[in-house]
């Protein structure tokens, strides 16, 4: 793939993890709430935006917390297994104090962190293809007690198609780790305050194998830092998340 298509494409996906971050502010600094921590841990699919014409893979809203057992022998909480459009999810968390010990039950005064782990596998058909996924994401968010939600982890995903416009299969890989980033700590805020992102991505396509790698930079303003290799060629620029077009800017 062309570097000015991956360069385009890396605003879609830098958009993308900040949107979810706007809607996944910390209430106010009030006591945490475990269901609204669990919807903060939620990563958008950027596997969409690394493939033309790939369609975006399903996704299921987070888990109720009444609805996740407590299994006494792992220390953690098991939830209900659910199948969106032929892909199974497979999830469950655990409760953490500010030692990292394990708790059997949430209290808002004493539960500093929350630890996700989310597998999917499956095939989901789309304009009349098949697309096969499989993936992990491992995911925490700590901080619940001073309110400052920093959130960190990686996920890994996998997809098998065919290509819309060749017709020729492809396999891709998407590895992306979250690095310390800072949630905002208020609904008056809408950008992470700190923290960063990396994506790197493999697609082999008719013989072909790219990769690249993609960081971009939260500061807690809408301007992100953004850096894309791919095809060896680097390139750097300032990504304005504010405007209906994020482009390169100052």
């Amino acid at each position: 793939m062309k570097v000015r298509a991956r360069r385009g494409m890396s605003f879609v996906i830098v958009a993308a993890f900040a949107a979810a971050c706007s809607d996944s502010t910390a209430p106010d600094r009030q006591p945490a709430d475990l269901g609204a921590v669990l919807t903060q841990m939620s990563l958008p699919s950027v596997a969409a935006a690394l493939v033309p014409d790939m369609p975006a893979t399903p996704t299921v809203s987070a888990p109720t917390p009444s609805s996740c057992s407590y299994d006494a022998g792992t220390q953690r909480f098991n939830c209900p297994i659910v199948t969106a459009t032929g892909v199974t999810f497979t999830r469950w968390f655990t409760l953490l104090d500010a030692a990292g010990t394990p708790q059997s039950q949430f209290d808002a005064a004493t539960t500093d962190a929350v630890h996700l782990n989310s597998t999917l596998m499956g095939n989901f058909t789309a304009n009349g293809s098949t697309v096969g996924v499989a993936g992990n994401e491992d995911l925490t968010v700590s901080g619940l007690l001073s309110g400052v939600h920093t959130l960190a982890g990686t996920s890994l995903i996998n997809v098998t198609g065919t290509d819309a416009r060749s017709g020729a299969p492809y396999i891709l890989s998407v590895s992306t780790t979250v690095n310390d980033l800072v949630l905002p700590d208020s609904r008056a805020d809408k950008w992470p305050k700190s923290g960063s992102v990396t994506v790197d991505a493999t697609h082999a396509l008719a013989g072909v194998t790219t990769t690249s790698h993609l960081t971009a930079a939260f500061n807690g303003t809408s301007k992100v830092n953004v850096s894309l290799t791919s095809g060896g060629i680097t390139l750097s620029c300032v990504v304005d998340l504010a405007s209906q077009n994020p482009g390169c800017g100052a």
